[in-house]
């Protein structure tokens, strides 16, 4: 019994000497790229496409409502600049965004994630009916440079494009 007692209070000793490991992951709500991510937001509610625009990098992806690693799953930003702006003549007569969450996780390799959770309130060409469309996407910054979006949206309830 000795034995047994002295073995328990060997291993409590070392198990309180391990040494603690923390994550070096950091978490930021505010700064020049949360100020960045905004300014990406406002400017696309806004349709301020070259301000949109100047938030990413030159060769820029995207991927939208799909698994990112499926193939052909992202296109180009300009590619999907191009679909903003159909959809903006021809879906949403109206665009306005929440406050939302922002935040810019640093990894521990100095991997940098902006992630953005918002709702946005839209009507449409052929009703006055708001409707209301959460959003969630995902960045990966380099600098205050977008060079990959991954975006999450229900289209279910986007209006009806306009009839010409």
């Amino acid at each position: 019994m000795k034995k047994i007692a002295t073995l328990l209070l060997l291993l409590s000793i070392s198990a309180c000497n391990q040494p603690e490991t923390k994550s070096k992951i950091n978490v930021e709500y505010e700064g020049e790229q949360i100020d960045a991510l905004k300014s990406l937001i406002t400017s696309f509610t806004e349709g301020d496409w070259e301000t949109y625009r100047s938030h990413f990098k030159s060769d820029a992806t995207v991927a939208h409502n799909v698994w990112y690693q499926n193939e052909g799953a992202s296109i180009s930003i300009d590619e999907m600049l191009t679909q903003h702006k159909w959809n903006r003549e021809n879906i949403f007569s109206s665009l306005s965004v929440n406050e939302g969450i922002y935040e810019i996780i640093t990894q521990e390799k100095g991997g940098q994630f902006g992630h953005v959770w918002i709702e946005f309130t839209t009507k449409g060409y052929n009703s006055d009916e708001e409707v209301k469309i959460p959003v969630y996407l995902s960045f990966l910054m380099d600098q205050n440079k977008v060079s990959f979006e991954w975006a999450f949206y229900d289209t279910s309830s986007f209006p009806k494009p306009k009839i010409n």
